[in-house]
């Protein structure tokens, strides 16, 4: 198998095994792709449950790339009603692909938490926006969940369905004033940097999260060799005892011999 395969294979089992397997699989790899697979990094809860999802399911992943398609297209166009209908669409379809995600996490026997949905969540949102993030998420092969900067729908696409939603309301002008939620440079502007300012503050947490993760596989390497080499020592001991216990007896038997070697030469010795 390539590169590819054998991560494939790594990212989509359980990842309570993924060191393991992966340092079998670099066993068995000639030199260069041996370097290579050990580099792989043990996949967060997070990503392996989308991962599973893609591998097990690749249908329920097709239907959000194609609602992807749809969305840009109605955006490009802000075609406002269809925009409406394709958002409320989205909502539904991230809800249903990150609770199957969830699900099968659960059958794989790791239940996740709130913090794990909402980057699963993030992760098919980012697949859904972006064409180079979908192609990272069809490999299967996520070592990270993605983060994804944005609405889903840009600014004037935005403007253009709530427009279209809310309509002129009476005794006011149905032209936006300064300032207002409904014009990009406004309301839209905030709520975007505040959202912004919050994934910095994710991003800066899974981080530390991939740091931490480093850290721990450092350490079960560590501890790996350390228990490798405590059991060689404890086989050096067992052999040095054998043969401590070895030489002892022939000891004994030495000064046996010698003893009576002594005695022998006493009595054969003339009297004086």
């Amino acid at each position: 198998m390539d590169l590819a395969e054998i991560a494939r294979e790594l990212y989509t089992a359980d990842p309570a095994g993924f060191v393991a397997a992966r340092d079998r699989a670099a066993r068995e790899a000639d030199d260069d792709l041996a370097r290579r697979i050990k580099k792989l990094r043990k996949p967060t809860l997070a990503a392996w449950a989308v991962n599973r999802l893609v591998a097990s399911e690749p249908a329920r992943f097709d239907e959000l790339l194609d609602l992807g398609e749809r969305l840009r297209a109605a955006q490009r166009e802000l075609r406002g009603d269809e925009l409406r209908d394709l958002a409320a669409e989205r909502a539904r379809l991230l809800r249903a692909v990150t609770d199957r995600a969830v699900e099968l996490a659960a059958e794989g026997g790791h239940v996740l938490g709130e913090a794990a949905r909402n980057q699963i969540e993030q992760t098919f949102t980012a697949a859904l926006s972006d064409p180079d993030a979908a192609a990272a998420v069809r490999a299967a092969t996520l070592a990270a969940p993605l983060e994804y900067s944005g609405f889903g729908l840009d600014e004037l696409a935005a403007a253009s369905i709530r427009r279209r939603s809310a309509g002129p309301k009476e005794g006011r002008s149905a032209r936006p004033t300064k300032g207002s939620g409904d014009e990009p440079g406004g309301e839209l502007v905030r709520l975007r940097n505040r959202l912004r300012e919050k994934e910095d503050h994710v991003s800066e947490a899974e981080r530390e999260v991939r740091g931490a993760e480093e850290e721990q596989h450092e350490a079960e390497q560590c501890a790996q060799r350390l228990r490798e080499e405590l059991a060689d020592a404890q086989e050096r001991l067992r052999t040095a005892g054998e043969n401590l216990r070895a030489a002892r007896h022939k000891h004994q038997r030495a000064v046996r011999a010698r003893d009576t070697a002594a005695r022998e030469l006493d009595r054969e010795r003339p009297p004086e």
